[in-house]
């Protein structure tokens, strides 16, 4: 579900716990987290967030489906099928939060390498 990285980093089976304890919140065409280790936690927060929302608003689930979550030029991007204000802003701080972090341990990231990825000192020596 996730993509790959080093073994060491990987979260894979928590990324795909995370999706099916929320499955019914993703859209049938998911194609599971495009993003990296260090950024689960924000993922995490984000669906839980989502979930409760839309449960308290009495949305239908099949009118806010998430689409995509991907690492895009370096960034972490959210992308659902329908949206309203609040989901709006908890998809850009969530965004914005993830943006300052290493994708592969979550620590504060020095910058990004080239468009690709952000990484704190550690893993830009490593790779």
């Amino acid at each position: 579900m996730a993509a790959r990285y080093p073994r060491k980093y990987s979260r894979e089976e928590e990324y795909e716990q995370l999706y099916n304890n929320y499955e019914y919140l993703f859209c049938s065409s998911f194609w599971g987290f495009e993003i990296g280790p260090g950024w689960f936690e924000y993922i995490a927060d984000f669906l839980v967030k989502f979930d409760r929302y839309m449960k308290e608003k009495e949305y239908n689930p099949e009118d806010y489906k998430i689409m995509q979550i991907k690492n895009k030029f370096g960034t972490l991007r959210i992308y659902l099928a329908g949206s309203d204000f609040y989901i709006n802003s908890l998809i850009a701080e969530t965004e914005a939060n993830a943006n300052d972090c290493c994708i592969i341990c979550g620590k504060k990231a020095l910058g990004s390498i080239g468009i690709y990825t952000q990484m704190c000192e550690e893993h830009i020596k490593e790779f």
